[in-house]
């Protein structure tokens, strides 16, 4: 074993809330009842995305005002990531959000971090989004195979999560933090997962088993 690596989901993970939803409902073009709907198991997040921005007319002045003023992180978030450099942890973040609001919440917080998100375009009457790095699979499924691709190098992978579509990536980690929805799921399916509250958790236990 040459040690561990990081792979994190980013929205209601590393943010305290869902980015996305959260800027969808400030402004007024979701609902509850629809956001909550998104949250099944059998639905696709990538598509979800897609959809619910598709008519959302914001700029990425108004998505980067509202990532700077609304937008917090978990605690801990900017000291796990500076723990890892330190460390030669790799970290990657894996998510269905999308560049226009990862970007100011990453340079907000003065950090770097390996990651793949959709991006996306602000076109006339709404934002394009999509994903290049999903080649004929869905995020869940790539989530799995980025936590699969560091074990394979021989790393040892813990998996931070908030939602359905982090269980396949879960399941296949060695150490699980999970927040939320995926801190059930886990439950119920007997995937042994820490309770996500802040990072500082993960930086002990790493020390600890470093």
């Amino acid at each position: 074993m040459k040690g561990w690596a990081a792979v994190s989901d980013f929205d209601g993970t590393i943010t305290l809330r869902d980015v996305g939803d959260h800027l969808l409902l400030h402004y007024g073009f979701s609902d509850k009842k629809t956001i909550e709907a998104s949250y099944s198991l059998k639905v696709r997040v990538e598509d979800i995305m897609k959809r619910a921005f598709a008519g959302a007319s914001l700029t990425e002045k108004t998505i980067a005002d509202f990532v700077g003023k609304k937008v917090k992180a978990r605690p801990g978030f900017r000291e796990f990531i500076i723990f890892c450099e330190k460390n030669s942890i790799p970290v990657e973040i894996a998510s269905g959000g999308v560049d226009l609001y990862a970007d100011p919440f990453f340079k907000k917080h003065g950090v770097k971090v390996k990651s793949f998100f959709g991006r996306a375009k602000v076109v006339k009457g709404g934002i394009k989004i999509h994903y290049p790095f999903l080649k004929r699979m869905d995020l869940s499924a790539f989530k799995k195979a980025r936590v699969l691709r560091l074990k394979r190098a021989g790393k040892r992978v813990v998996f931070f999560g908030d939602g359905p579509n982090d269980l396949k990536a879960a399941a296949a980690a060695d150490k699980v933090y999970a927040a939320g929805r995926l801190y059930r799921l886990c439950r119920e399916r007997g995937i042994p997962a820490s309770p996500l509250v802040n990072f500082r958790r993960a930086i002990n236990f790493l020390k600890k088993n470093v």
